[in-house]
């Protein structure tokens, strides 16, 4: 009888082992994600930070080498008139002084006739996204009245949005919510920026 009870208490102190050792195995999918995740943020981050410092060089070194980068005005992505910069250009973007359409501005549908360093005055750094609300990979927040097509333009692509919220006044919302919208596809499992996208509330 004593024997009996020896033997049933090895095995469950055994299956307490084994049980515990499977709960401490690390979920191997979930860390890939994640680390998936860092890295894109990662490129993104320094993307931002290249912008901000107008860095030619750091910013060609991280745009796509064969697609260059497409620099989108609003939420909508127009594959007809939205500006792409080859690599080349972008290492050049704040010494040329041409004179670009890069689309057409909502609301008013006037033309938006800028040189490289004026759009991204006023289309890219138009706030301080590194202070940003909130940071989103594929979970746009903002939400206007411009169709948001990201993903369909995009389908194979991973982005980041910089979401400023609306402030407040008198606790009311106001209209100035924006967002910034960094479009990444992999190279040899490096990140690489395809997309500049600025969204903000529009009439």
């Amino acid at each position: 009888m004593r024997m009996s009870c020896v033997v049933v208490l090895v095995i469950m102190i055994c299956s307490f082992a084994v049980l515990s050792c499977a709960a401490q195995q690390p979920n191997t999918g979930t860390m890939a994600a994640n680390y998936g995740k860092n890295r894109v943020i990662i490129t993104a981050n320094a993307v931002l930070d290249a912008f901000t410092q107008q860095d030619g060089k750091w910013l060609a070194a991280l745009a796509h080498p064969q697609k260059g980068v497409r620099f989108s005005p609003s939420a909508h992505v127009d594959l007809e008139v939205d500006r792409i910069f080859s690599r080349n250009q972008i290492e050049h973007f704040w010494a040329d002084r041409s004179i670009y359409l890069w689309g057409y501005a909502d609301g008013s549908g006037d033309p938006i006739m800028l040189a490289p360093a004026q759009y991204c005055r006023e289309y890219i750094l138009i706030r301080d996204f590194r202070d940003a609300s909130l940071v989103n990979i594929n979970d746009d927040q903002a939400s206007g009245n411009t169709i948001n097509n990201v993903a369909a333009v995009y389908p194979a692509a991973t982005r980041v949005e910089y979401y400023i919220k609306p402030s407040t006044r008198n606790s009311v919302e106001q209209l100035d919510w924006m967002a910034l919208r960094l479009v990444f596809e992999q190279v040899d499992g490096s990140w690489f920026l395809v997309g500049v996208i600025l969204d903000q509330w529009s009439v």
